[in-house]
């Protein structure tokens, strides 16, 4: 499942002992990255490593803050020497920012709807395996559809009193 709305998942593979390979069309740098995961589950959160590209990994660490929580997404580029980097500037992410607001509104969605059952079906079956594309029609189909109801109500209600008179 995915939340940043900037990466395209092309391929996706769960893979044995907190592993997962993927390919992904990363809207944010125009490049095409594939590269195998390992998942580690730290005391406060998350660290992904990357086995290849640029990004050697991103860390997700969760603390404590007034009235809830504080998430960070912090990305590594360590991995290779600053000649190497600066020559593959390209590569770098720059969906780190979009992927803090999508996640965000994920959250807040989640906390605020999460106790309904369809609610959280439709989220996690549906709407995190869609592209931001299909995601963008859903959004005009569910706005436009009640507009459009409105209107043949209306164009109804106009009917039936011109035909009264």
């Amino acid at each position: 499942m995915r939340v940043n709305s900037q990466w395209v998942f092309d391929a996706w593979e769960q893979l044995p002992a907190d592993r997962c390979r993927f390919r992904i069309d990363n809207r944010s740098n125009g490049q095409v990255w594939q590269t195998e995961v390992r998942i580690e589950r730290l005391a406060d959160g998350l660290r992904l490593d990357y086995a290849s590209g640029i990004k050697a990994s991103t860390r997700l660490r969760v603390e404590p803050a007034e009235g809830g929580s504080r998430l960070w997404i912090i990305d590594d580029y360590g991995r290779l020497p600053p000649s190497e980097r600066a020559a593959r500037i390209a590569e770098v992410d720059r969906s780190l920012a979009q992927w803090g607001r999508d996640l965000y509104r994920h959250l807040q969605a989640w906390a605020r709807w999460s106790r309904f059952a369809p609610w959280r079906w439709y989220v996690e079956k549906r709407w995190l395996r869609m592209t931001p594309r299909s995601r963008r029609i859903v959004w005009l189909l569910l706005w436009t559809t009640p507009i459009e109801l409105a209107l043949l109500t209306l164009l109804v209600a106009i009917l039936v009193v011109e035909r009264a008179r």
